[in-house]
């Protein structure tokens, strides 16, 4: 499942040179953009084609505590894209 890490691509534990992610924007007639904004766009990242699409099957699914009939409404695109160098770790001061 999606963590707080898999927002930042260099925290992708991965052993090839690309990374599989997942686009999430809003519907151009969503009142959401009032509060986020047109611009709005987030992305989470996996280490492998399959992890990302098991995951975006979850999410697309009617989930268990969901109403009857809720679906997200978010529009969901599948990207990938080179690597990014791993987060520089500073020595504790």
């Amino acid at each position: 499942m999606p963590t707080s890490e898999n927002t930042d691509p260099g925290r992708i534990r991965s052993g090839g040179e690309r990374i599989y992610g997942i686009r999430m924007t809003l519907p151009s007639d969503d009142t959401f953009r009032l509060v986020l904004g047109d611009d709005f766009a987030t992305f989470r990242w996996y280490a492998t084609a399959e992890e990302r699409d098991a995951a975006l099957a979850d999410i697309r699914r009617e989930h268990q505590y969901s109403r009857t009939g809720d679906t997200p409404t978010l529009i969901y695109q599948k990207v990938e894209r080179d690597k990014p160098p791993a987060p520089i770790k500073r020595p504790a001061a």
